[in-house]
């Protein structure tokens, strides 16, 4: 965990400032971090990866082949020996097949290189880079390597100073530059990709450890400067006009089962929530028309199958080079033949949706799996942020809408704030639940007797921080609207889906009156329903801020001091990260702690007395 300090801060402000789009007081801007990434670091730390074995590839009969469409975030170490790109399904428009590479300014642990790089400067950020592959073949062979590429996609456009660069390791004088192009702006309604095919005849290449890689130049500071690529490709045999693949694919991850929301707590569900038709996209890479079947399972939480097989049967999938993305509705529309019956407690279903072609290059790319969530919460978003969204107004306001059919308990707020401003606790905002004056928000109903800060703290995924209300509030069935009013003018930066839709469901205000978003995504935000006693253990930002010992240094390099009551009790603690997982669990011998083995930071301790237990935030940080 990288710790901001306040020139980091100021530096940020700066970056995000020369990013942003603004309507009327609503601004959309960019990422600092990459949360997907940060989660999974986290959760990999302590956990011993298996290396990278440098075993040199074969090209055998199908290649080199990457195509990404794994669920990541890092690349396959069965070809790749470095993991600073993102492995994903979200930021590029129309990719050739599920799943890409994107290069940004931030490194492996989801943070940015470098949190003082100027806006307007650009250096070397991620690098992808192979495996040594066998090329010891004449140049007669005819090898060609291709890949695409496409800058920005839906996430921030590099600009003319930064750059994708591809190398290859020569023989002789090492790694050269073999093709680069530089940042450029896609139109709003531009969804190409380019194709790059590159014929490799030099014999300093020809080597049975010929290795490439790619590269890109961005602003170290931010999640910004995007490039994606895909579907990278090496082989023999091959000629200048083979620049079409056989491969039938899914194009993008399959959306909710649901008509409106991509979650909803189970009290609220009931058959009509369901969608009659489930999209699915579908490409065919090659010249010639492929025959394909297409199908679906839906399964529970437990890997029981719990509807009857749906099949689309069998079709002919045209080109895409010829007509486009696949039209048929057996496959692309099918219909839902499950209702989810009304459920007695929380639930979790898989629906797997499967392509078959035969022959095609890469088979994993022909399955595609989405979870729907019954359990305690609405949501819009599908969990992962592309942007932010913010308020730069002194008492501005955000709100998000949502109905209930049912009397329910609304105990907590989950919200996703991007960690520009997350440790600045000066900046504050309070919880609001509004009733509904016919299509906007209207009446306040409840606000948060304490102010809030947004921080980190991980209950789900994507590091959404659970807020909780001061009591539990009871509403009746009805439409009410969900966010909070800012007590500052600093932006808190909410995330923002990009892959999902619910404009019309958020509103703002910072005149007076309220306005609908103009931003096309989801706001980040999800009201949590439920009894107390589904919630117990789960910690709240209220009850991590408790500060009921003095702990110093703050932040800390090597030693935590304390200085707590019943000195001469023996007092066990523990150390707490952010994910609610224990690192330290001991007895307190001196009036330090030991916390030289520590990550940098934030933590909690917590001191467990006979009949106390109190807690207080540190930061670890090396000098």
């Amino acid at each position: 965990m990288r710790i901001l300090t306040y020139r980091t801060v100021l530096t940020i402000s700066i970056l995000f400032f020369a990013n942003l789009g603004f309507s009327q007081g609503l601004g959309l801007g960019e990422l600092t971090t990459n949360p997907v990434i940060v989660s999974k670091h986290n959760e990999l730390k302590g956990i011993a990866r298996t290396p990278v074995i440098i075993d040199t590839l074969a090209l055998g009969v199908k290649g080199f082949l990457e195509d990404f469409s794994y669920s990541g975030p890092y690349p396959d170490t069965n070809l790749w020996i470095d993991d600073k790109v993102f492995i994903n399904r979200d930021f590029a428009k129309a990719p050739i097949t599920l799943g890409i590479a994107t290069f940004e300014g931030l490194d492996e642990t989801g943070y940015p290189y470098d949190f003082t790089a100027g806006p307007a400067t650009s250096a070397v950020a991620d690098y992808l880079t192979s495996k040594p592959i066998n090329l010891n073949y004449p140049a007669t062979d005819s090898i060609y390597f291709s890949f695409y590429c496409q800058p920005q996609g839906i996430g921030n456009d590099p600009e003319s100073l930064d750059s994708l660069v591809l190398q290859f390791k020569h023989s002789v004088s090492g790694w050269k530059n073999v093709w680069s192009k530089k940042g450029s702006t896609l139109a709003t309604n531009d969804s190409t990709w380019d194709f790059v095919m590159i014929s490799i005849i030099d014999t300093a290449y020809l080597k049975d450890d010929f290795q490439f890689r790619f590269y890109n130049r961005a602003t170290l500071s931010g999640n910004t400067d995007h490039w994606s690529i895909d579907y990278v490709y090496l082989n023999r045999i091959r000629n200048k006009n083979d620049t079409t693949f056989e491969d039938v694919s899914f194009v993008y991850n399959t959306p909710s089962l649901l008509n409106i929301y991509s979650a909803i707590p189970w009290r609220q569900y009931d058959t009509t929530d369901m969608k009659v038709l489930y999209a699915t996209t579908i490409r065919n890479n090659h010249t010639a028309t492929k025959n394909g079947s297409f199908s679906y399972k839906i399964y529970d939480d437990l890997g029981a199958q719990v509807n009857t097989t749906y099949s689309g049967g069998s079709f002919n999938i045209d080109p895409y080079s010829t007509t486009g993305l696949m039209n048929y509705s057996p496959f692309t529309n099918p219909p839902l033949n499950y209702n989810i019956p009304l459920l007695t407690n929380a639930e979790r279903f898989t629906i797997e949706s499967i392509l078959n072609t035969t022959p095609d290059n890469e088979r994993k790319n022909d399955t595609v799996r989405h979870v729907q969530d019954l359990t305690n919460y609405f949501s819009y978003d599908d969990g992962t942020a592309e942007s932010s969204i913010f308020l730069s107004t002194l008492y501005g306001q955000l709100a998000e809408k949502f109905v209930l059919k049912v009397a329910d308990s609304m105990q907590y707020v989950d919200i996703y704030f991007n960690p520009f401003v997350t440790n600045a606790s000066i900046y504050t905002f309070n919880i609001n639940v509004w009733s509904n004056a016919g299509s906007t928000p209207g009446v306040l109903i409840y606000t948060g007797a304490t102010p809030e800060s947004p921080a980190y703290g991980m209950v789900m995924h994507n590091q959404f921080t659970r807020y909780k209300l001061d009591d539990p509030l009871y509403l009746n069935p009805g439409t009410y609207y969900v966010g909070f009013t800012q007590n500052t003018t600093q932006p808190l930066n909410i995330g923002f889906d990009k892959n999902t839709n619910s404009q019309s469901k958020v509103f703002y205000n910072v005149s007076g009156s309220w306005n609908s978003s103009p931003f096309v995504g989801s706001l980040m935000l999800h009201p949590v329903f439920g009894v107390y006693s589904e919630f117990t253990g789960i910690a709240d930002s209220q009850e991590q801020i408790k500060n009921d010992l003095l702990v110093y240094p703050n932040p800390a390099n090597d030693r935590l001091f304390i200085n707590y009551k019943n000195e001469n009790q023996k007092t066990n603690f523990s150390i707490i990260d952010l994910l609610g997982k224990t690192v330290i669990n001991d007895g307190i011998d001196n009036n330090y702690i030991d916390i030289s083995m520590l990550e940098n930071g934030v933590y909690f301790i917590q001191l467990n007395n006979e009949d106390k237990i109190s807690t207080a935030k540190f930061i670890k940080m090396k000098q």
